[in-house]
């Protein structure tokens, strides 16, 4: 496990497997970018191993190969950019019901669980409260808000949180992160996975240094609210949230009623955004204008 602020959450998962006390449906629910499907991913590995240790997978037999290899046939997982929906939880049931044919243990993987419908959610009850032998099921959600009670229910809880500060910026810049801050890491709400995404994205998407030099170039004049937010309409809701932050932080430098008004500009924008056909370019304008009012911290 190579994210330090899960190593502890992957060793008790790894000791209750080997003291043959681990649930067979297991949920991980916290804020998005911390890390949960590298979790999921080490552990299935650990379960799946045919020689594992209080370390976890033992790197060297065929299993872990194969995982490498991403040609594990007890090892699914269940991937949806939207929803995900009965016939698809249906197939991953339909492979869990199979004998393993390494003769260990099955893992299904489910990223997104709250984007199950809840037809799907309820084609998946009956196997988690009668599920085949030596499988396990792992849902990761960060919105566990969206899941039926039902399937919370039937499921072992473990929350994740949004690492410490300092040991999220020394992992960054041990991945090549060098110019890592307080700052930059609280731009992409204190999750580290998410700001590694981001800056690997290669100038795909907006990124928050050019959402700040854009900023300072509308209050000097030198662009329009309107020009901004037809150009950045696509990252509408990362827009508000950054517009959101740095009013914020305005409000407390300053204590200007101004810098609070663009505070809940940007908080009611990103209500509207929930909203599917809102014009995202009105709404941005707005906001944007809004900000340029307060003094600049």
């Amino acid at each position: 496990m190579n994210l330090p602020w899960l190593t502890s959450v992957f060793n008790q998962l790894t000791g209750r497997f080997l003291a043959n006390r681990l649930h067979h449906a297991l949920l991980f629910c916290g804020p998005a970018g911390i890390g949960k499907l590298a979790l999921a991913e080490a552990f299935s590995k650990t379960l799946l191993c045919q020689k594992p240790s209080s370390l976890g997978a033992c790197e060297h037999c065929q299993s872990c190969a194969l995982l490498d290899a991403n040609t594990h046939p007890d090892f699914h997982i269940l991937e949806s950019k939207k929803q995900l929906g009965v016939d698809k939880i249906r197939e991953g049931i339909g492979k869990l019901s199979a004998t393993s044919q390494l003769g260990r243990n099955k893992v299904l993987v489910i990223p997104n669980a709250d984007a199950m419908t809840d037809s799907a959610a309820n084609a998946l009850l009956k196997t988690l409260e009668e599920p085949t032998n030596n499988t396990f099921i792992m849902l990761l959600t960060d919105k566990v808000q969206h899941l039926l009670p039902t399937i919370l229910s039937r499921c072992e809880r473990t929350v994740l949180a949004l690492p410490p500060e300092h040991q999220s910026l020394a992992w960054l810049q041990q991945q090549g992160l060098e110019d890592a801050s307080p700052a930059l890491l609280q731009a992409y709400g204190g999750a580290p996975l998410k700001l590694i995404d981001a800056m690997n994205k290669d100038g795909e998407g907006l990124s928050f240094r050019a959402f700040n030099e854009g900023v300072d170039a509308l209050l000097a004049g030198s662009t329009t609210a309107l020009s901004l937010a037809t150009t950045w309409q696509d990252a509408a809701r990362q827009v508000v949230n950054w517009c959101q932050q740095r009013a914020h932080k305005a409000f407390i430098i300053n204590q200007r009623m101004e810098d609070y008004a663009a505070y809940s500009e940007s908080t009611q924008a990103a209500k509207q955004l929930q909203h599917p056909g809102i014009n995202k370019v009105i709404v941005l304008t707005r906001v944007l204008e809004r900000l340029t009012r307060p003094t600049a911290y």
